[in-house]
């Protein structure tokens, strides 16, 4: 093994790197043994040498202590290949926090174990600490407790950077996961291999962006056989590398065990005996393992089908090569990569003739919707995989992506999108900003919502649904297409390990233009999903949304479920949902009534404090932020996050401004369409209730048929609208003019033989911009009241002239809709019935044949 610091190993996302390849931990607990004259717990070093070279041959290459070793035991590891893990001893099971001189004596054991050994090659990382134990945390209180193992992990790295650091906890405190930890260690013994994977999915996502390994495993051999612990220690590995996990640490090398002063004899965890020959679980850990440390020792797949993997791009020539080539080195067995070129000018052509196996296809600027619609129409496989030229895919992305897939009854599946190392301190403050691309989940293994650029669909999924809607230009398209997939009653999957690497905004002023085209892409989504916005246009997800700051304890606290007397075996943490209170104080809407606020504290003194604390709340949920957000430890300074902090602030703001600019904007009609009028036929033009039509059929021409001729008409004449999504008490939403809407319903009453009777209801409603106006114009007039001694009708006239002007606007509003839907009737071959009974006309020649689809539009194509 050398000692340069490419073999060093370092965490990237889920996994571990030596140099550019993966290193997979396939580790084994060594000791302690009975103490040797100077203290020693590793025993003789003839012993050793035997121990070790047996692990290499059953394809271990970890070895993990819980004691600090002698330096000839370190020389040793490094001769044999083998990487070592230790474990810091301290008095984890007295009152540790309560005494200064304690805590100064755990520093100090810490400061001089890591400083021994400090660069020595055969150091694989510190666990700072072991399973304290769940009564006690509770005692000391768990942020304290984390906080503690925290500040020892930074010591430690002071004086080793290069080495990992971690704590190595279990299930009964699985919430002490210290926030600055290289990876996460969990010491895990579940016998049932079903539980075993549900809980290591639990842990994958719990653990977020860090690799996750098992620190112990394992099975005595005096309770159940050696082909108990054989058959389970195979399917361990299995489930380890099903789940993604970096690696795993059985427990433990030998049935030899010294603990508590005294030599164990009534456990046999060993792989081996205590006179060190091999038990059956020894060779099928030989069997399951390999010798190629950087080898993920894969499972082979139930089912491989065949990939077409579609990458869309636009002026992405800074990162194509980096997405292209690692595309190129994906381990998968048979795939294809196709690139849509939405009309870039820059050198994307150029670049995609470097990699002649990708079929490139050129087309105008369409937007990115219309980009994937065009991959997939070029794609062969029987699975769509999405991701963007800004990202880099690992290895494995198509294994893990596909493994999950095929697991279950999914129509979809997809994975995290991981930052990058930043480059410089923007670049971090950036990507720890709010507002980024990020998955929701409703529980461990399904998603409501992937990212785009981390997603695969089942061809017939795709096509059920009709593919992504092409409104969306610059985002969104993938919350919608999520949303229609659910609709239609499918389930989408997750997959924590089937990573992108996704960069995210180089400059602050990049980073703002992604949170406009955002808040543009939701303002057009509420269009379409009304029922998944709140008041404040926002998203209400039902799931937890990942990619942010997860546990917090300033402010949304998570919660521990500790069992009863704090001592239940699987002690869980539940992050809070996110806060209704913080939303609000975030965003545009309270911002602006803050600035309301500060305007009229100019002329009511007594108002003037409220603005400053609406003020200071929208600071505290920035500065919350702050103080939990995950910066690169070598950019984390005072000021950045000052940074993130201002960011926070600002992200909803311009989201938000955004959403409302583009809603305001597409929320109305254009002027043109409603000044002009419908040609009716003469007996349509008779007078009638703007509010209400009726329509008579003997042809069965119910409202189904009405309603797609309205949808025929508004399309055609170009009228902004909305239809109902299930949710809704109005057929069609249209939106009008800057002060007022229609909502539009409709009814059918069968007489029999074919006889309908349409109903048609149309109702103004406010826009926002008219209750805004209104409550202004409304505070004014108070405003003015209550300054003068008299009644001032004459202040009124403005106002009641106002309101004239709105009431003109709505009724020349519905007036342009009722002539709208006389027309669809025409079309759609009804007669209008007037007042008293009498139909408009006798003879109508129907334009249109087929009715609105009453049923889910993707019913039809379920698979067979």
């Amino acid at each position: 093994m050398t000692t340069t610091k490419d073999s060093r190993i370092r965490p990237a996302a889920k996994f571990f790197l030596e140099g550019d390849k993966k290193f997979f931990v396939k580790g084994v607990t060594y000791g302690p043994f009975k103490p040797d004259a100077e203290g020693n717990y590793l025993g003789r070093p003839e012993q050793v040498d035997a121990d070790l070279a047996l692990m290499r041959q059953a394809g271990l290459n970890v070895v993990r202590i819980y004691h600090s070793p002698p330096s000839w035991f370190l020389d040793r590891c490094t001769n044999a290949g083998m990487r070592v893990l230790v474990t810091l001893p301290w008095e984890k099971h007295i009152e540790f926090l309560r005494e200064r001189s304690i805590r100064k004596q755990i520093v100090e054991a810490v400061r001089t174990s890591v400083s021994k050994y400090a660069g020595h090659p055969a150091i694989l990382g510190y666990l700072v600490g072991n399973e304290i134990s769940s009564t006690m945390a509770r005692w000391l209180g768990a942020r304290r407790v984390i906080e503690f193992v925290e500040e020892l992990i930074r010591i430690g790295r002071a004086i080793d950077p290069d080495t990992l650091f971690s704590y190595a906890t279990y299930p009964p405190t699985e919430y002490l996961l210290p926030q600055n930890a290289d990876f996460c260690c969990f010491n895990v013994y579940l016998h049932n291999q079903r539980d075993f994977e549900g809980y290591l999915l639990r842990l994958q996502n719990l653990t977020g962006e860090h690799p996750l390994i098992l620190g112990e495993f394992g099975m005595d051999t005096i309770r159940h056989s050696q082909d108990e612990q054989a058959e389970m220690l195979g399917w361990h590995i299995d489930s380890v590398v099903k789940c993604g996990l970096a690696g795993t640490i059985f427990f433990t090398w030998t049935d030899e065990w010294f603990t508590g002063g005294q030599e164990i004899t009534d456990w046999a965890f060993g792989i081996v005996t205590r006179e060190r020959r091999p038990k059956k679980a020894f060779y099928t850990l030989e069997e399951k393992l390999g010798r190629n440390d950087s080898t993920l020792p894969h499972r082979p797949l139930p089912k491989a089908p065949f990939v077409s993997v579609i990458v869309c791009s636009y002026n992405g020539g800074p990162t194509l090569a980096s997405c292209l080539d690692s595309l190129g080195k994906l381990n998968y067995p048979e795939y294809e990569v196709i690139l849509v070129d939405d009309g870039s000018t820059d050198d994307t052509s150029y670049i995609a003739a470097q990699f002649p196996w990708v079929r490139y296809i050129h087309q105008s600027n369409q937007g990115l919707s219309h980009a994937r619609n065009t991959g997939a129409t070029a794609a062969k496989g029987e699975v769509f995989a999405y991701t963007d030229s800004d990202c880099m895919v690992d290895p494995d992305w198509l294994y893990y992506l596909i493994g999950t897939l095929v697991s279950g009854d999914y129509a979809g599946v997809g994975g995290p999108n991981v930052t990058p190392p930043a480059k410089n301190w923007i670049q971090a403050c950036v990507a720890a900003a709010p507002g980024g691309p990020s998955h929701v989940l409703l529980t461990d293994v399904v998603a409501e919502h992937i990212p785009g650029c981390n997603m695969a669909f089942y061809r017939w999924a795709f096509e059920g649904v009709g593919g992504f809607d092409t409104e969306y230009r610059k985002a969104g398209d993938d919350v919608d297409f999520c949303w229609r997939i659910q609709q239609a009653g499918w389930v989408i999957a997750f997959s924590p390990t089937a990573i992108v690497w996704h960069y995210r905004r180089f400059t602050l002023r990049a980073f703002l233009r992604q949170q406009n085209g955002y808040g543009e892409a939701e303002s057009l989504l509420r269009f379409k999903h009304l029922i998944f916005f709140g008041p404040t246009g926002t998203a209400k997800w039902r799931g937890q949304i990942y990619g942010t700051p997860r546990f917090s304890w300033f402010v949304n606290r998570p919660v521990i479920y500790h069992g009863m007397f704090g001592e239940g075996f699987f002690q869980s943490i539940y992050p809070a949902p996110q806060s209704d209170v913080a939303a609000y104080l975030s965003s545009i809407e309270w911002f602006a009534l803050t600035i309301f606020l500060f305007g009229l504290g100019i002329f009511l003194p007594a108002l003037r404090i409220v603005p400053y604390l609406m003020l200071g709340g929208t600071l505290c949920v920035a500065l919350s932020y702050m103080v939990r957000a995950s910066i690169e430890p070598k950019f984390d300074t005072a000021g950045a996050r000052l940074l993130v902090m201002f960011l926070a602030f600002v992200q909803p703001l311009v989201r938000g401004f955004s959403r409302y600019f583009t809603w305001l904007h597409f929320k109305r009609t254009p002027a043109s369409v409603i000044r002009a009028h419908e040609h009716l036929p003469e007996p349509g033009r008779l007078a009638g209730s703007l509010s209400r039509r009726v329509f008579w059929s003997e042809q069965g021409r119910d409202r189904h048929y009405l309603l797609g001729a309205i949808f025929e008409l508004l399309d055609e004449e170009g009228w902004r609208y909305s239809t109902d999504s299930g949710w809704n008490e109005w057929d069609i939403q249209i939106y009008g003019n800057f002060w007022w809407s229609i909502a539009l319903q409709t009814v059918t009453e069968y007489h029999g033989g074919g006889k309908c009777l349409t109903r048609v209801r149309l109702r103004n409603r406010f826009v926002t911009t008219t209750i805004i106006f209104n409550l202004i114009a409304l505070s004014l007039l108070i405003y003015r009241q209550l300054n003068i001694s008299h009644v001032d009708l004459w202040v009124l006239v403005p106002y009641v002239l106002f309101l004239v002007f709105l009431w003109t606007r709505a009724r020349l509003l519905k007036s342009r809709v009722a002539e709208l839907v006389d027309l669809a009737a025409y079309h759609a071959g009804l007669q209008r019935v007037m007042r008293r009974g009498k139909i408009a006309g006798s003879k109508l020649t129907p334009q249109v044949e087929m009715p609105a689809n009453t049923v889910d539009e993707v019913s039809a194509n379920l698979p067979k």
